[in-house]
């Protein structure tokens, strides 16, 4: 009899922590999805930092592809307990949003060039010109790769599935993607103190505004296209590729030149859509995309 009132209680204890967990993350999804993404990446990161191997290959290569899966991850396990498999469901449908017209598809292509862009510029400016080793075949795969489960299809549904429209209620869209801009751009930090030639921590303070820059893009393109997930993912993806291939891996050991330029290019561009899309709802077509993640 006592062994089954202990059971009892133990039982009645966790209902009773499941249901504060479920409560406070009832009444503070966004915080909740801050506070999780930022904890679970960086516990995954932070022994990188400590050993000092930032690498993308080898034993550092698992935990950097599982801090990268955390934003997303953490998004369906909150709209699960928010709005049940309902819910997963109908953020899942947004990474099937394709008919959003061919100027989207034409702008993911030309924004993601930007990488491009400043390598160019940075020749001109008497630079080294890149020693482009990849081939098409590897671009291919390592755009499949950041598509899933790389770091695209691994952080959007988080920060622009989840995030976003919470941050766009009582917020302009600019507002709203200045202040995602930030969390998304510290998130990184980590990856910026282990050491990696690529990611000297002197370069963390562009990467900031840069992410702040591309987070008003991705507002603009996300609100533009209706809530479009997968354009949103495909231009993260694209982004990713191009960067890899004509920025970092042929300057890993020189890349703040090309780099800032590139940060530069990417502000450009934000302020041009601000100026054209207007602050409010950056889309002069669309309203701002502030529906609960999870609901119709």
């Amino acid at each position: 009899m006592q062994t089954v009132v202990l059971q009892d209680e133990r039982h009645t204890g966790t209902l009773s922590t499941t249901s504060r967990l479920s409560s406070l993350v009832q009444h503070y999804p966004l915080a909740s999805f801050f506070v999780l993404a930022y904890l679970i990446s960086w516990a995954l990161w932070l022994p990188l930092v400590v050993a000092g191997d930032g690498s993308p290959t080898g034993l550092a290569f698992v935990p950097l592809l599982l801090g990268s899966l955390v934003p997303s991850a953490v998004a369906i396990v909150l709209v699960a307990v928010l709005h049940g498999k309902g819910g997963v469901r109908t953020v899942l449908r947004r990474l099937l949003i394709w008919r959003v017209g061919l100027g989207w598809w034409a702008a993911i292509v030309l924004l993601s060039m930007l990488a491009l862009a400043a390598v160019g510029v940075s020749v001109l400016l008497g630079g080294d010109a890149p020693d482009v080793t990849g081939t098409v075949p590897g671009a291919i795969f390592l755009f499949l790769f950041s598509i899933f489960p790389g770091s695209a299809g691994g952080e959007e549904l988080g920060w622009r599935g989840f995030a976003l429209p919470h941050l766009q209620r009582g917020r302009s869209a600019l507002g709203a993607s200045v202040v995602l801009g930030l969390a998304w751009g510290v998130w990184h930090l980590p990856l910026y103190l282990t050491g990696a030639d690529f990611r000297p921590l002197s370069l963390f303070a562009p990467w900031v505004v840069a992410a702040v820059a591309a987070s008003v893009i991705y507002t603009w393109i996300y609100n533009g296209t209706g809530g479009s997930l997968l354009i949103v993912v495909l231009y993260h993806a694209a982004s990713n590729v191009l960067l890899t291939v004509f920025l970092v891996d042929p300057f890993e050991d020189q890349v703040a030149r090309p780099f800032l330029i590139y940060v530069a290019l990417v502000v450009v561009a934000a302020a041009l859509v601000v100026a054209v899309a207007g602050p409010a709802a950056l889309s002069r077509t669309r309203a701002k995309q502030v529906g609960e993640p999870g609901t119709a």
